[in-house]
């Protein structure tokens, strides 16, 4: 029996990797629902509008009116929280958010408008998978949705682990050459952020952002020590699938935490240590 999906993503409606997607469960015999922003908006992170009303208009044509579909002038999280209080009658059985014009391995799930689409889900306890893909000119992202199909079906048959959220990470290989699927871990390399200046015609200085990544650090790996990590595994020619969820709570010995005793109970002691006295 079909599910019923809701598909969006932080490509918007015109993304290649978001076609494959819709197409592939459509052709699956799945009910799907689309609900995309009408342009990138890419690194929108967990983004949501608060100021301003939100557009949405129906664009059925684009997928040649077999799935319904909306162009959200949103964020990503704005256009499926939209989706699954509004826009749709009743709640999907499944969320998912892609396929991403490239991967989100480690702390790229902090920026990522794919996996904060599919987070949306997980928060209102609907199973909820991102899925993003490695860039490469051999690779076609739509070559990996039976992988795609295969891990939902899979994992909704032996019961979706409740809170948490899939991130899927397809290799940038050709689907010919992927060995299969693993648990991961999230990798441990960082950004590191350098802006260079651009003077303006207006006489200001603009900056933009120019992205370098680290080696991979061990120390900010998380989850089990036997797992691979999710970069590891990709670079190696397998499907990254790491169970992500909402809280950001601490899991470290609350004994490193420094004691709080010491501190100062009222404003005057706080003004007079906050001046080192």
């Amino acid at each position: 029996m079909g599910l019923h999906i809701l598909i969006g993503n932080d490509d918007g409606i015109a993304a290649a990797g978001l076609r494959s997607l819709v197409m592939a469960c459509d052709a699956a015999g799945h009910r799907v629902d689309v609900v995309c922003p009408d342009r990138e908006r890419s690194a929108a992170s967990h983004a949501i509008t608060t100021r301003q009303a939100i557009r949405a208009e129906r664009v059925d044509e684009v997928f040649g009116g077999r799935v319904r579909t909306w162009a959200c002038d949103g964020t990503p999280a704005d256009a499926v929280k939209l989706a699954l209080t509004t826009l749709l009658s009743e709640p999907p059985d499944m969320v998912l958010a892609g396929i991403n014009h490239g991967p989100n391995l480690g702390c790229d799930v902090l920026y990522s408008g794919t996996v904060a689409a599919a987070m949306e889900g997980t928060l209102l306890g609907i199973p909820a998978m991102a899925v993003s893909s490695g860039r490469s000119r051999r690779h076609q992202s739509g070559a990996a949705t039976p992988w795609v199909l295969a891990v939902i079906r899979h994992c909704l048959a032996r019961g979706w682990p409740s809170g948490v959220l899939l991130n899927m990470n397809l290799p940038g290989c050709p689907a010919s050459d992927i060995h299969g699927v693993q648990w991961c871990r999230p990798c441990g390399r960082r950004y590191v952020e350098r802006f260079r200046m651009h003077p303006s015609t207006s006489g200001g200085v603009h900056y933009k952002a120019g992205v370098e990544m680290t080696a991979e650090d061990p120390r900010h790996r998380a989850g089990p020590a036997l797992w691979p990590t999710d970069l590891a595994c990709v670079e190696a020619g397998w499907i990254a699938v790491t169970p992500l969820q909402p809280q950001l709570f601490w899991h470290g010995d609350p004994s490193n935490l420094p004691s709080l005793a010491p501190l100062p109970i009222s404003s005057n002691e706080c003004v007079a240590a906050a001046r080192g006295q």
